[in-house]
């Protein structure tokens, strides 16, 4: 190990050869694996295998190493255990929880599919991605015995990254970060800016969500609307990052093609030490074991015996882009299991944007903004979903949640509280 540093010290400009104090007094946990491709889920990430490495003041010592494969390290809010996803032989890979102490570890989840990238909720619950044949999905598991809980319901790939500081889940989907609150319900994007592919997102204490663009990373910081830069070290980043203490955190990073190594990443002084260099393998997805304060947990509301959900929008026609015309209505869209869109029905929208809904829960939707001759000014390309019984209100059309609706009724509301039923035959 000390040659393979001292290797790295000489290979890789701006790295500090004199770090003795970047992780003497650091327990923190790793993936080693000889292979990695971010790209692929499942056991794919991991062709020839990966092991969790554990490692602390006393020594160092593989999590699990009864597994064929273990991958996606998650330390407790107390900083006692770790949860983990791991698979044997020709198994599914499945949700694993071990304590740090050392011991047996049990299964915290049974999936007939692979499930992968959990995540501890503030409720002592756990958060997952379940792989399908189409994609991926969410879901939550709780106590012994009951059965786990669905949290998206749109087609496509949905991978769980973090849990915020405020409660909602963090999550990815073909390339843009998405939250929702531990019952399915508040579904948006992170913001809404739309850029480039985005992946391995992670929020740091000053609450900036720091993840991979491509070769880079990138943040969006709670004050801005848009994505932002950030200094980095001039190699190949593997998303998340894990923080050690304010502008100091551990960071996977490589030269092109070459081999993951961890590193510890000062931004003020723009110091690169290398603290996991292993000889022909990859160290990715860092953890730091430590306690630290819980989420907010999030009481949920839903009343499940209901099948459908309400929807107001303040005003369709406020958009961070003009519209390429006038607005004059709404249409809503499911989608069968074939994949095509089915027209669930329209609302002609109040004088001032407004309209108000009553729609399908647990169901893919879509909306379109329509001219006086039913012609789209306005598509979503993404799909959305509510749950039973949830009450929603936007602000507007593609409007960030930065935006903050103005102080009046809407006029669809002084015409009805009722809402317009838009349910159509769901599938």
């Amino acid at each position: 190990m000390r040659s393979a540093l001292l290797i790295a010290g000489l290979l890789c400009t701006a790295i500090d050869a004199g770090s003795a104090d970047s992780g003497a007094a650091l327990s923190y946990t790793f993936t080693s694996a000889p292979k990695y491709d971010a790209s692929q889920l499942g056991r794919e990430r991991f062709p020839e295998g990966a092991s969790i490495v554990l490692v602390t003041p006393d020594g160092r010592r593989p999590l699990a190493p009864s597994f064929q494969a273990s991958a996606d390290p998650a330390v407790s809010f107390d900083g006692t255990r770790i949860l983990f996803a791991a698979k044997s032989a020709a198994a599914h890979w499945q949700i694993w929880e071990a304590p740090l102490a050392g011991g047996t570890p049990r299964q915290v989840v049974r999936c007939d599919a692979d499930c992968i990238h959990p995540l501890y909720l503030p409720d002592g619950r756990v958060v997952y991605t379940r792989l399908s044949p189409t994609g991926s999905d969410l879901e939550i598991a709780g106590a012994a015995g009951d059965p786990p809980r669905r949290l998206t319901f749109a087609p496509g790939r949905h991978i769980s990254n973090d849990v915020l500081r405020d409660g909602r889940i963090l999550f990815e989907s073909d390339g843009e970060l998405f939250t929702v609150y531990p019952d399915g319900t508040g579904v948006e994007s992170l913001r809404c800016d739309h850029g480039p592919r985005r992946a391995g997102a992670r929020q740091l204490s000053s609450g900036d969500v720091i993840f991979a663009v491509g070769t880079r990373l990138a943040r969006f910081t709670p004050a801005l609307p848009m994505q932002t830069g950030l200094v980095q070290p001039d190699l190949e980043p593997a998303a998340p990052v894990a923080e050690v203490s304010p502008g100091k955190w551990l960071i996977s990073l490589r030269k092109p093609h070459g081999l993951f190594a961890l590193y510890v990443w000062t931004q003020d002084g723009r110091r690169l030490t290398p603290l996991e260099v292993p000889a022909g393998l990859n160290a990715i997805q860092p953890a730091v074991i430590a306690r630290k304060v819980p989420p907010r947990q999030f009481p949920s509301g839903l009343v499940e015996s209901r099948k459908t959900a309400n929807l107001l929008c303040l005003d369709a026609r406020a958009s961070r882009e003009p519209l390429a015309a006038p607005a004059q209505a709404v249409q809503v869209y499911t989608r069968d299991s074939a994949g095509s869109s089915i027209l669930l029905g329209s609302q002609k929208l109040a004088g001032d944007g407004s309209f108000f809904v009553e729609l399908p829960a647990d169901a893919p939707l879509r909306i379109d903004l329509v001219d006086a001759s039913g012609h789209p000014v306005r598509s979503e390309h993404s799909w959305f979903w509510m749950r039973p019984s949830e009450q929603r209100i936007c602000v507007g059309c593609h409007l960030g949640p930065e935006r903050a609706p103005e102080n009046k009724v809407p006029e669809v509301l002084l015409r009805s509280t009722v809402p317009e039923k838009l349910l159509g035959k769901t599938p």
